[in-house]
């Protein structure tokens, strides 16, 4: 409970302000300790601010870090309706003509028609599946051997098909067939189902309404046959998606899809300037105001600007050995800007060589930046990693030197308020003697002067 206390009433004094005063005093080091921590804190908010945009700076430049992901392919269709064609960046660039005589597909088989789907007995035994050159056997007894339960037993088995009910008629005279459909398509996938383990019932009678087909076509006056409609055996680094046959031959053209690759490339100088103009930000000097940025003076991330700099500015073997060559030149605040005319023109006449300032194996500009990245954020040896575990360490640190003095500044005013009670009480006392005396001594000199 806390103590009640009336200040001043014996003494005249304001002892409230005078403990107030005094505990001032004695807060100034927690005050100092406070503005530590809340530097430490903005700091440590700044080296996760850049630290985030490093990590971005490395996925966008991961995209430019070899040629698999540097050069990026398309692949157009004169028919999409036919064929729809996907490129990667393996893919060579030419043109096919692609005549598509055949898709592929898969059998379909269907029983004789049943008046129900779950009361008509369909035999007992065994009912045999071949997919190919896999045969699964299917056991049918009294718990599934209507239309339903042969449907439910064939879904449930390890046979490569899926079974369906169909509704041939419906009313007071129903009309149903159980299809069976292959899951793959292709000759070399064709079913069979043989019902001679069933006995007894009614036979399910399966017949093939669809048989299976290999896809058929010519490419660049080669015909060949596969056993599925998306073929990506056929042109090396293309992927033909078969949508229907036709007698019109389809033209398929291979290029480099330069806007893409453009677009990888910007998206690499946005994140490279979004580091750097954070770093200029954040450790100028206002002249103006005569205040400098919260990382003015910070060796760590002078020393990152630097490195940065230092790798954007290496030669890289081959040629274009430096992305000034390119087009992309380094500005005085250090953020980097392009020539569009001389980029365009670099992608157009070289884009090999382009590909491999930033793509290179050993020294290319995105694995350079990918280790920079890496070196500066990783967890555990990390440079700003390590300043960011730093100084949140010794943010708590501080919180517990402030919790302790704080508990020693609550100890104080206890200390002061029992004695200034103690002092008010005293002389409450004394005023209370001094005043019976007065009286005493008055009534004594009363009787003195009878």
């Amino acid at each position: 409970m806390a103590t009640i206390t009336f200040g001043g009433l014996a003494t005249g004094l304001n002892t409230q302000a005078i403990i107030e005063g005094l505990v001032a005093v004695e807060r100034r080091p927690i005050t100092l300790l406070q503005n530590q921590q809340a530097k430490l804190q903005e700091k440590t908010k700044l080296y996760q601010d850049l630290s985030g945009k490093l990590a971005a700076l490395k996925t966008a430049v991961t995209k430019l870090s070899t040629t698999a992901n540097f050069f990026i392919k398309t692949a157009k269709s004169s028919k999409e309706d036919v064929l729809v064609a996907t490129a990667s960046s393996s893919a060579d660039t030419a043109n096919h003509n692609v005549t598509v005589s055949a898709l592929a597909r898969s059998s379909t088989l269907a029983s004789a028609p049943f008046s129900d789907t779950a009361t008509t007995v369909v035999g007992t035994g065994t009912l045999a599946i071949t997919v190919g050159a896999t045969t699964t056997n299917i056991a049918i007894d009294g718990t599934n051997n209507t239309l339903t339960g042969l449907r439910d037993a064939i879904n449930d088995s390890d046979a490569d098909v899926t079974a369906s009910i169909v509704t041939v008629t419906a009313g007071t005279t129903p009309s149903y067939r159980l299809v069976i459909s292959g899951k793959n398509t292709g000759l070399s996938n064709s079913v069979a189902i043989s019902e001679a383990g069933l006995n007894g019932g009614t036979a399910p009678a399966f017949a093939t309404t669809q048989a299976a087909l290999d896809a058929t076509l010519v490419v660049d006056g080669i015909s060949l046959a596969r056993a599925t409609n998306l073929l990506s055996d056929v042109i090396p680094g293309v992927t033909l998606d078969l949508k229907s046959s036709s007698a019109t031959e389809v033209q398929v053209t291979v290029n480099d899809d330069t806007e893409a690759i453009k677009k990888q490339l910007n998206e690499f100088i946005t994140a490279y300037n979004e580091v750097t103009s954070f770093i200029a930000e954040k450790t100028k000097y206002d002249s103006a105001t005569k205040t400098g940025g919260p990382l003015i003076g910070d060796a760590t991330v002078a020393s990152l600007k630097r490195s940065l700099q230092s790798l954007i500015t290496t030669p890289v073997a081959g040629s274009p050995s430096i992305l000034s060559e390119i087009g992309i030149a380094t500005q005085k605040n250090g953020t980097l800007s392009v020539n569009s005319a001389k980029f365009d023109a670099a992608l157009k006449a070289n884009l090999a060589g382009v590909g491999n300032l930033f793509a290179a194996a050993t020294d290319g500009l995105a694995k350079s930046v990918i280790n920079f990245a890496d070196a500066a954020t990783r967890l555990g040896d990390g440079v700003l990693s390590a300043r960011i575990d730093g100084a949140q360490n010794e943010i708590k640190k501080i919180g517990n030197r402030i919790a302790s003095k704080e508990n020693s500044i609550s100890r104080l005013m206890e200390d002061l308020t029992r004695k200034f009670t103690a002092l008010e009480t005293l002389v409450s006392q004394i005023n209370t003697q001094g005043s019976y005396l007065t009286q005493q001594l008055a009534g004594l000199s009363g009787q003195l002067n009878k």
